[in-house]
């Protein structure tokens, strides 16, 4: 599958926004709700929107953030 293949399949399946604390029920274990407010705090996470006590991610912003940090095999 091609790079191009595997975005739009997971752009696809992803909702509009994203909650931190079900991050795994979309991206399965590579990346969890723990380390990802970790990154938040020191400001290198995705862009997010506080609503409450609850972080989402637009689905946007955590897809632009993930290629940022993939690197070529």
């Amino acid at each position: 599958m091609s790079k191009e293949e595997l975005l739009k399949t997971i752009l696809a399946n992803l909702p509009e926004l994203i909650p931190r604390s079900a991050i795994t029920l979309y991206l399965g274990k590579v990346i969890s709700p723990r380390y990802l407010a970790n990154l938040d705090s020191a400001g290198k996470g995705p862009k997010k929107i506080v609503m409450g006590r609850k972080v989402v991610y637009p689905k946007a912003d955590l897809i632009d953030w993930l290629i940022s940090r993939t690197k070529a095999a």
